[in-house]
């Protein structure tokens, strides 16, 4: 429908969701997701969030892969149990029984696999990692994004890289970061942080300099 002028009158904007705040408070690692559709539509536009994180000097290092197929999500289950049971031989944490024990799930959910190429960084003093850097505000982004959607996710970063970029077809050189999953969550986790009065501190660490 269209005014006497011929242009589209204005859309009615959606009500107001939380607040960029209220959603950073809240957000929380959900591990275990029940069967049920995530529209392409959501995936890009959480892929979109990725996009458009920053990167220093907009270098852009970081690529997405979106794993679709059941074949490959079966692989990467596969290597997750591995990757988590070889941690387990030396940190009992990472054992079945242990706080960490749970093998997160590659196959219910959605999978996004992050990569970062080393070479779209800078020469920075001391260390050269903004590639990191950069991938990992991409991972905060869908996170975020994702949750804003109603969707619970986490990332995963416990892998053995290299098996990991070879189900992923990743250049060796490259820097597989984990995967980052979302869908409907299965479980509704609560944890907290630390008081601002333990975590900031003004103009310089606390404690006497050294002479």
């Amino acid at each position: 429908m269209t005014n006497a002028r011929g242009t589209p009158p204005p859309t009615t904007p959606p009500p107001p969701g939380p607040s960029l705040g209220a959603l950073i408070r809240s957000r929380r690692a959900v591990r275990r997701f029940k069967p049920g559709l995530v529209p392409d539509a959501d995936v890009n536009e959480i892929l979109e969030a990725g996009r458009w994180a920053p990167s220093p000097a907009n270098r852009q290092p970081t690529r997405f892969i979106w794993v679709k197929s059941t074949g490959v999500k079966r692989e990467l289950q596969q290597l997750a149990r591995e990757s988590k049971e070889l941690s387990g031989y030396w940190d009992p944490i990472f054992r079945p029984d242990g706080s960490s024990g749970l093998v997160n799930d590659l196959e219910t959910p959605e999978v996004i696999a992050v990569i970062a190429d080393p070479s779209k960084s800078l020469s920075n003093v001391h260390a050269d990692n903004g590639f990191e850097w950069a991938a990992a505000m991409a991972i905060y982004a869908m996170w975020l994004r994702a949750y804003s959607l109603g969707y619970g996710a986490v990332f995963v970063q416990h892998w053995i890289a290299e098996k990991a970029k070879k189900i992923l077809n990743v250049p060796l050189s490259w820097t597989f970061l984990g995967t980052f999953t979302f869908g409907h969550a299965a479980e509704a986790p609560t944890t907290d942080r630390l008081p601002l009065d333990q975590l900031v501190s003004i103009d310089r660490y606390p404690g006497r300099p050294r002479p």
